[in-house]
């Protein structure tokens, strides 16, 4: 079974639990380029990083960010401009630049892992594609 969502959609939902305006577009069958509105004050920046899919263990998602000599503070820059922003552990911060998105704690995503297994994640040219089947 594959269902998928498009960027837009996934927009949309990010848009409504960050109050941010977050980019997606696709790079490989495994990897997203985020864009993220960051506001210095004094002027507003757009920064951008390779969200790269390593594993879907479960509801759990593990990735891994690429931005460049700067990943480490702009990962924790942006962790902590989202904290009050969403689930507590919704994030985990690995080494290596890893992330482990625990996505069962997001509502709309948890009913889907209710009800199927989900074997693995692509990425397509206009959104995300969940593979596996149901429970």
């Amino acid at each position: 079974m594959k269902a998928s969502i498009s960027f837009p959609e996934l927009q949309s939902i990010l848009q409504e639990k960050t109050e941010q305006n977050i980019g997606l577009a696709f790079v490989d069958d495994k990897t997203v380029k985020v864009t993220y509105p960051i506001n210095l004050g004094f002027m507003k920046k757009d920064i951008s990083a390779n969200l790269s899919i390593l594993e879907m263990v479960g509801s759990d998602l593990l990735v891994k960010l690429d931005a460049g000599m700067g990943t480490d503070t702009l990962m924790s820059t942006v962790l902590s401009l989202l904290h009050n922003k969403l689930p507590e552990g919704l994030i985990e911060k690995r080494p290596d630049r890893q992330l482990l998105l625990h996505l069962g704690q997001i509502e709309q995503v948890k009913t889907v892992f209710d009800a199927i297994q989900v074997d693995d994640v692509h990425v397509l040219d206009n959104g995300l594609e969940v593979e596996g089947g149901l429970k």
